[in-house]
């Protein structure tokens, strides 16, 4: 073949694309309901809850919206901290599934919103 360097990227780039099909692309700590500790809880909740800040400064939430995500992230807050104050502020237990789950729905609440 002509094009050795040419032949030796697309050789590398099929072998990286087998590994992503087989392995997937996803890491384990990320996605609705992927997390178990409370920093992982804490990590993925707050990067919706800082767009969601931004976009309520904007503007770009409705009040209906807005309620629905304050309402959410108080109930996530309240058995958040109540839950960690039982682990003996340990941010890397394993959080209960009430907590989990309340995560959930902040997250999905603000999902819902078309920012």
């Amino acid at each position: 073949m002509k094009f050795p360097i040419l032949r030796s990227c697309a050789v590398s780039i099929l072998i990286l694309m087998a590994f992503v099909l087989v392995g997937g692309c996803t890491s384990a700590g990320s996605g609705k309901g992927a997390y178990s500790t409370f920093k992982h809880i804490r990590m993925d909740v707050d990067w919706p809850m800082t767009r969601y800040r931004n976009a309520v400064a904007a503007g770009g939430v409705t009040l209906a919206e807005k309620q629905q995500v304050d309402a959410a992230y108080s109930n996530f807050q309240k058995a958040f901290d109540a839950a960690l104050q039982a682990a003996q502020s340990n941010d890397e237990a394993t959080a209960p599934d009430n907590v989990k789950a309340l995560a959930d729905q902040v997250i999905a609440a603000i999902a819902a919103i078309p920012f």
